[in-house]
């Protein structure tokens, strides 16, 4: 995993960018209804197997069940930031990139966040992420690069 913050920016409407990177973590409101039926059509989709049963366990996850019927943009922006996660978590992916995906989470959500994405990455998944929040690159990340005035590699697994 490479952490770093850089500038790239990558056309997110590309259909091989959808297929390999997952969605657009800041685009909350594109009219899929409620936040179950937001992650239901995702999941639905992409195919996954009973749809139903894995938005009812991702909701659990991001503790987001007495949200499920609100409109994501009803939710605070904690709540709002943990549906954007379920998007990512609920689909098929081989690379997860994710920029800053501690904003807006307390210290649970962000230990929560760090417990998931050692998981993933324990599975195969490859992530790159962009953080400031030293705790999370500590327990997540196999490789720090930090980005700015001297680039430098500060920690290689």
């Amino acid at each position: 995993m490479v952490v770093a913050k850089t500038a790239l920016a990558i056309a997110d409407r590309t259909p091989l960018v959808h297929e390999v990177v997952g969605p657009d973590l800041h685009n909350h409101d594109v009219g899929l209804g409620n936040t179950f039926g937001h992650l239901d059509l995702l999941a639905r989709a992409h195919g996954i197997p009973d749809a139903d049963d894995a938005v009812d366990e991702v909701l659990h996850e991001v503790q987001l069940v007495p949200q499920s019927g609100q409109l994501p943009g009803t939710l605070s922006s904690g709540q709002r930031r943990r549906l954007a996660l379920a998007t990512a978590f609920i689909r098929p992916r081989k690379l997860l990139i994710l920029d800053e995906p501690e904003q807006r989470l307390d210290t649970e959500g962000v230990a929560w966040l760090a417990a998931r994405l050692v998981a993933e990455r324990q599975r195969g998944l490859a992530i790159v992420m962009a953080s400031h929040e030293p705790s999370l690159v500590e327990k997540v990340a196999t490789r720090v690069v930090r980005l700015g005035d001297r680039a430098e590699v500060l920690a290689d697994e």
